[in-house]
């Protein structure tokens, strides 16, 4: 039966993502689109031909969309089917590295189930962004990393610079993971000419490559020459404001990381208390008598303050900036999942659009971030190398994303695995600290309903809004009607991208300035509004609301 354990965790995820029916929704959500182009000019023309929107590097996730369509034909349905299996695999990956920290089984399945089952990672599983094809090559190396760290092999440590690579050419984060891997060579002084080779290789010709390609013969993109490197300078030029950005997303990050592993927390919250910042080891009463044991005690006493005392600092963030959601792109009042129509107050929304919910989640939240960084402490002290290279991974991938322009909730996907390590790993660093499994198991439950209501609901009102504004009408074509960003891109940007390049150099092309190009005679919303006369409705089913909603296609009178 242990054989076979391992592939528990992917399998719950596998049936829990066909239970949503994904092969209902074939249409971009956020970003898809722009991948989607990527993978159509790769069909048409037999080489890498990158949207103008797109920032990542890309080449592996476009390249594994291809091969789907190729097999399935080109369609939406096909290239998020991809981003489901790669999901899988990555859930598997993810639960064989726990099994490295010599966690009990239950534990490891939970620990996985909550990596996979959280809102955050179901939204951008059911779609064909970028960010699960990096996490699954950025897991993929650590894990053979982790497989050197313990048994010193060179063909693992080469494994990790192959997919290190790969994640390179995903996303441009991916020079992370080699990063992280050689400071935690230099911090256990088993860093060598010979080990670095092994591990650099493949990832600095991947990137030097990657640049030579781009530079000579593929080109720039918008992207290239307004975002990737010239907004992330302008925006650490300015140290002030720098400073006061990081710092805000600082807390942003543990708050959103402490509602989304809110099961693996809940399970520590009868023993919140005990979480100290300079644990006392077991053995020093049996070490060094009684006397010195309660010395010890006293500090450790005294030291467990900080677990208020972070409390207390991220109860003054809240009081500043209110409840959650504090970053882009998922959680949201309206639900999950990024909201191109307007106006929210209009959209079925159940939990989600109550201010009550979401006070009493950020004080959960809360309780839970200060509960993470109080694992992260103490498996960090207690924990061998490889412990330590996830935390380093996690803490690398986190500078080079608070360095950037923009900061989205979805961000936060490279740095959860640290967390989820760190809290399975506490109680077994700490003897006192009691991981109530039924606590866990119940509060993972709750947040997997809220995920499949949230998930299946940004579903539906998508299907309703692309079928509304693709019903045929003599007087008006479907990318006449503006239908929110996803829509709009998908049957305007690469046209209109067209013609302002053949108008005025790149870097003179402003961010939506495609968007004003098209003369949208139509809208569509969630209600009626004034100045407007309804043509056209159509209704959907959502889990957030008994009664069915409403999305309306509106012309100017």
């Amino acid at each position: 039966m242990s054989r076979y354990y391992g592939y528990s965790a992917p399998l719950i995820f596998i049936a829990f993502c066909l239970s949503l029916t994904p092969w209902l929704y074939d249409f971009p959500l956020n970003d898809d689109w722009a991948y989607a182009i990527g993978v159509k000019n790769f069909l048409e023309q037999g080489r890498f031909a990158l949207c103008d929107w797109a920032a990542s590097t890309q080449l592996p996730h476009l390249l594994a969309g291809a091969v789907s369509a190729k097999i399935f034909g080109f369609s939406f349905t096909a290239l998020k089917a991809y981003n489901l299996a790669v999901s899988a695999a990555l859930v598997f990956v993810f639960f064989r590295t726990l099994e490295e920290f010599a966690l009990e089984p239950a534990d490891r399945l939970l620990a996985a189930l909550a990596f996979c089952l959280n809102p955050l990672f179901l939204v951008l599983a059911n779609s064909f962004m970028t960010d699960v094809t990096y996490l699954f090559w950025m897991a993929l190396s650590s894990y053979f990393f982790i497989r050197h760290l313990k048994t010193g092999g060179l063909a693992a440590l080469t494994g990790a610079g192959l997919c290190a690579a790969a994640a390179c050419l995903t996303r441009q984060l991916g020079i992370a993971v080699p990063l992280a891997c050689t400071l935690t060579l230099a911090w256990e002084r088993g860093l060598t000419l010979k080990k670095a080779l092994h591990l650099w290789l493949f990832p600095l010709v991947a990137v030097l490559g990657y640049a030579l390609w781009f530079k000579y013969v593929h080109g720039p993109t918008w992207a290239s020459a307004n975002y990737v490197f010239t907004a992330t300078l302008k925006h650490l030029s300015a140290p002030g404001a720098f400073a006061s950005v990081t710092l805000y997303r600082l807390f942003a990050v543990m708050l959103e990381t402490g509602l989304i592993l809110l099961p693996l927390a809940a399970g520590y919250y009868c023993s919140i208390g005990r979480f100290q910042f300079n644990p006392r080891p077991d053995a020093v009463l049996k070490t060094y008598g009684r006397q010195t044991a309660k010395t010890a005690e006293r500090k450790r006493a005294a030291k467990s303050r900080w677990i208020w005392l972070t409390l207390a600092a991220l109860a003054c963030f809240i009081l500043l900036n209110g409840p959650l959601p504090y970053l882009e792109n998922t959680f949201g009042h309206s639900g999950l999942g990024v909201l191109t129509l307007g106006p929210v107050q209009s959209k079925p929304s159940a939990f989600f659009s109550s201010s009550l919910f979401w006070y009493a989640i950020t004080a959960l939240a809360a309780f839970s971030a200060a509960i993470l960084l109080g694992a992260s402490n103490l498996s960090l002290r207690a924990g061998d190398a490889a412990v330590k290279f996830v935390f380093a991974g996690a803490l690398v991938h986190l500078g080079i994303s608070l360095a950037g322009a923009k900061f989205f909730d979805r961000y936060l996907l490279t740095f959860i695995p640290w967390f989820i390590l760190a809290a399975a790993c506490a109680a077994k660093t700490d003897k006192g600290l009691k991981f109530s499994r039924p606590a866990a198991a119940l509060a993972l439950a709750l947040m997997a309903a809220v995920g499949w209501a949230g998930v299946k609901d940004y579903m539906q009102w998508n299907r309703a809004k692309w079928e509304l504004a693709s019903r045929s009408r003599p007087d008006l074509r479907p990318e006449e009607i503006a239908n929110g960003f996803d829509y709009n891109a998908w049957l305007n940007y690469e046209k209109n991208m067209t013609y302002l390049k053949t108008m005025k150099p790149l870097k003179m092309i402003s961010e939506w300035e495609w968007q004003k190009i098209t003369g949208y005679k139509a809208m569509v919303s969630f209600s009626p509004q004034p100045g407007f006369t309804a043509i056209d409705k159509i209704e959907y089913s959502t889990p957030l609301s008994s009664k069915k909603g409403v999305i309306y296609l509106l012309r100017s009178r």
